[in-house]
């Protein structure tokens, strides 16, 4: 399948319509990209309010909703992955919160410069149908630790599943044996096997269901001026 197949596109100068945009967001499908949105915090956060509620964090710009995606240092240490040039491996966002939100949004400010820093994304339709039933059965039922949040892979019934993944979280809160690091390889292995790229022009928002798809980047230079800004989100 081709990526714009996995792809619903607007143009916010154009063809823009919240409704439409909802309605993409639940049936789950496709992701959302929207060309030339503006810029300016204050639109990104109008828009995202008309179409659900957005998650405030305490390390969000001014504790607020939205945050600046780009390299940022602290004593010489990068301030988390995300905010670091490394890639970033197919996860779930908020996989350590109380409620999990349902959606993302990536707003590109400042691209980075080439091929660098590609967005990944894995439909977990796409996984399901490549996993066996004892496999499922497993995701469903085995409880892993996501610091202080105990919560199976998947979740659901009768096919509608959701997945909750984040390797980097469940290894840094708990210890791992062989056989469950065996587990994650083969499942990081079908993800990344999966898994498509879209690289964000300046403009262009990006919008996703954080419980039906994982998503990743890739390695961007340390110097690089990428800026991303991102709302997390339950839609209405």
């Amino acid at each position: 399948m081709e990526v714009l197949d996995l792809l619903t596109s607007f143009d916010f100068e154009k063809d823009f319509n919240s409704q439409n945009i909802i309605k993409t967001l639940q049936k789950g499908k496709t992701i959302v990209l929207i060309e030339n949105f503006p810029l300016l915090d204050h639109e990104f956060q109008s828009f995202i309010n008309s179409i659900g509620d957005s998650v405030k964090e305490n390390r969000n710009n001014c504790r607020q909703d939205i945050f600046d995606v780009k390299i940022s240092k602290q004593n010489n240490f990068f301030t988390s992955i995300a905010a670091s040039a490394f890639a970033f491996p197919l996860h779930t966002d908020c996989a350590d919160f109380d409620v999990i939100p349902n959606c993302v949004g990536f707003l590109c400010v400042e691209p980075a410069i080439k091929e660098q820093g590609a967005n990944n994304f894995v439909f977990l339709r796409k996984i399901i149908n490549q996993l066996s039933e004892n496999v499922i059965h497993n995701l469903l039922h085995k409880k892993w630790k996501f610091r202080n949040q105990y919560r199976s892979i998947l979740s659901g019934n009768n096919g509608n599943y959701h997945i909750c993944y984040d390797r980097i979280t469940m290894e840094s809160f708990s210890e791992i044996n062989e056989k469950e690091i065996e587990e994650l390889n083969n499942l990081d292995k079908i993800f990344e096997a999966n898994s498509f790229k879209i690289k964000l022009k300046k403009q262009d928002l990006v919008l996703f269901r954080n419980d039906l798809l994982l998503h990743g980047r890739d390695e961007i230079d340390i110097d690089s001026k990428r800026l991303i800004k991102r709302i997390r989100f339950n839609m209405n």
